[in-house]
């Protein structure tokens, strides 16, 4: 499963299914996100949702997409946070696990989510992430390709810090001789987290990853037990990784080779 967190505007995305942060009576009024989505599927699509008669919070349920670049939408209803007194995790989690099951029993490849009751509910987007992106990267196998569409740079680097945090500690715990093939899957898999094209140019693409299996190696040689700052430090040095690259896309239009200042310090 390729899992990437991007930026871009969900109402876009020519995904087989996107999930939307949706009110409980599935009528578009749940937030900024969720008004776009009912603007941009058309009257159709709010037609389709009245139909379905609402959602319980921690539920979700499917319509087609209609106007919408999507073929279907996922209408997951998250908890309104209230302090994290009211079992807001399970049913945020629940929210995930549900749209992935919906996705799994329609056969569909390819889904992109919202960030679900972060932006409409209040729901901390740190706490969010931390739960979340566990769920996504274990229980979303069964599929070729997931988004996560962020809205502004913040969350966009709220979940990739938790994705990042994810790998690390599956690293910090694996058996030595599991090792060698989770690094080069955790370098993979972080790079393509933040890679916007489909097709990326596939010498920078392999130098990027070399960068990574280096700070990833890194990291696995520091004495044990590795502590809780021996992993944020880690994860500091794979987040400038992305700053680094995005700030040379931003340059150059184009990507060229990333050697993190971490692993230039260590050597």
């Amino acid at each position: 499963m390729q899992f990437r967190i991007l930026l871009g505007d969900i109402t876009t995305w020519n995904a087989d299914a996107i999930v939307n942060s949706a009110s409980s009576n599935l009528l578009g009024m749940s937030g900024t996100v969720d008004i776009a989505i009912h603007h941009a599927g058309g009257i159709s699509l709010t037609a389709a949702c009245r139909a379905l008669q609402g959602c319980h919070t921690g539920e979700a349920k499917m319509t087609k997409g209609y106007k919408l670049p999507a073929k279907f939408v996922i209408h997951a209803v998250g908890p309104i946070w209230v302090g994290g007194k009211r079992d807001e995790e399970e049913e945020l989690i629940s929210c995930y696990r549900k749209s992935l099951q919906l996705a799994e029993e329609a056969n569909l490849h390819y889904i992109a989510f919202t960030s679900i009751s972060t932006e409409d509910k209040r729901y901390p987007r740190q706490r969010a992430a931390s739960a979340i992106i566990p769920i996504i990267m274990t229980e979303g196998m069964s599929l070729s390709r997931i988004d996560l569409v962020c809205t502004d740079q913040m969350m966009q680097d709220v979940y990739t810090r938790a994705a990042v945090m994810f790998w690390l500690r599956h690293l910090n715990e694996a058996h030595k001789d599991e090792l060698a093939a989770m690094i080069e899957e955790a370098a993979i898999s972080l790079v393509m987290i933040r890679v916007e094209s489909d097709k990326p140019d596939p010498i920078a693409l392999a130098e990027r990853v070399h960068s990574m299996t280096r700070i990833l190696r890194l990291f696995l040689d520091m004495a044990q037990p590795r502590s809780i700052m021996d992993i944020e430090k880690t994860a500091d040095a794979v987040m400038q990784t992305y700053a680094e690259t995005e700030m040379q896309v931003q340059n150059s239009d184009g990507m060229d080779e990333i050697l993190p200042n971490y692993c230039q310090e260590q050597e």
